[in-house]
C-alpha cells in the first residue's frame, strides 16, 4: 500500500464527504455566465454558439474575458482537490474531490468541463498534466482545440502509468475522461442524443453539437 493510499484510509468519511460537497458546490458556479453578464449585461447562451465555456466567451466577449473564465473554471476544481491533498487526503480521495468539482460544472453549468478537468488533474498529478499539456498547447496553436483536448485527456492515464504511478492514481484521470466525453456526447442543453455513428463521432472528437 502506498503512502497516499494509507493517508486516504486515515482521512475519514465525514471529511471526505465535506470536501466532495464543497467541491461540487464550487464546480457549479457558472463562471462564464457571470463574467459575460458582468462585462456585457448579456446572457452567454445568447451569444456565439451558445456554449457556456471559455471558448465562446473569448469569441463573443474578448480573449481577456475568455482567459479569465478559463482560469476560474480550472481553479474551481484545482482549489478543492489541492486543499484536500494539503489536509492529508490520499490519491483516491483527492481524485474524488476533483471529480466532484467537474461533476458540478457538467451537471449544473451544463458545460463541457475541459478547463475544470484540467485543474482537477493538475491537483492530482502535476507532472502528468504538465506533459499532457504539450499536445493541448500544440493543437490549440494549430486551431484544433477540440481534438487537442481529446488527445490530452486520453493520454493522461497513460502518462501517469508511464511515470510509474499506481493504477489507483491513474483512476482519477480515467473518471475525468468519462465525464468530459459524456458531456460532449450529450451536447448542449436541448440537444437530442446522437442518432448515428457520424453524429456521435463529431460530438466526441470535434465537440460540435451536430444533430
Amino acid at each position: 500500500m502506498t503512502g497516499g493510499d494509507k493517508a486516504g484510509r486515515r482521512f475519514g468519511l465525514l471529511k471526505t464527504a465535506a470536501f466532495m460537497g464543497a467541491a461540487y458546490a464550487a464546480g457549479s458556479i457558472p463562471t462564464g455566465k457571470l463574467v459575460t453578464r458582468a462585462l456585457t449585461g448579456q446572457r452567454l447562451e445568447d451569444l456565439g454558439d451558445g456554449k457556456v465555456g471559455s471558448s465562446n466567451v473569448a469569441r463573443s466577449v474578448g480573449w481577456k474575458a475568455g482567459a479569465l473564465v478559463l482560469a476560474l473554471d480550472a481553479l474551481k476544481a484545482y482549489a478543492p482537490a489541492k486543499a484536500a491533498r494539503l489536509a492529508g487526503a490520499g490519491h483516491a480521495v483527492t481524485a474524488a474531490v476533483g471529480v466532484s468539482a467537474v461533476d458540478g460544472h457538467v451537471v449544473f453549468v451544463r458545460g463541457r468541463g475541459a478547463a475544470s478537468a484540467l485543474g482537477a488533474a493538475f491537483a492530482m498529478d502535476p507532472a502528468a498534466i504538465a506533459i499532457g499539456c504539450v499536445p493541448l498547447v500544440g493543437g490549440s496553436l494549430l486551431h484544433r482545440h477540440a481534438q487537442a483536448v481529446a488527445v490530452t485527456a486520453l493520454s493522461l492515464p497513460v502518462i501517469s502509468l508511464a511515470l510509474h504511478r499506481s493504477p489507483r492514481r491513474a483512476l482519477g484521470p480515467l473518471v475525468l475522461i468519462t465525464l468530459l466525453f459524456a458531456a460532449r456526447v450529450v451536447g448542449s442543453p436541448g440537444s437530442p442524443l446522437p442518432g448515428s455513428p457520424e453524429v456521435l463521432w463529431t460530438r466526441f472528437w470535434l465537440d460540435r453539437d451536430e444533430r
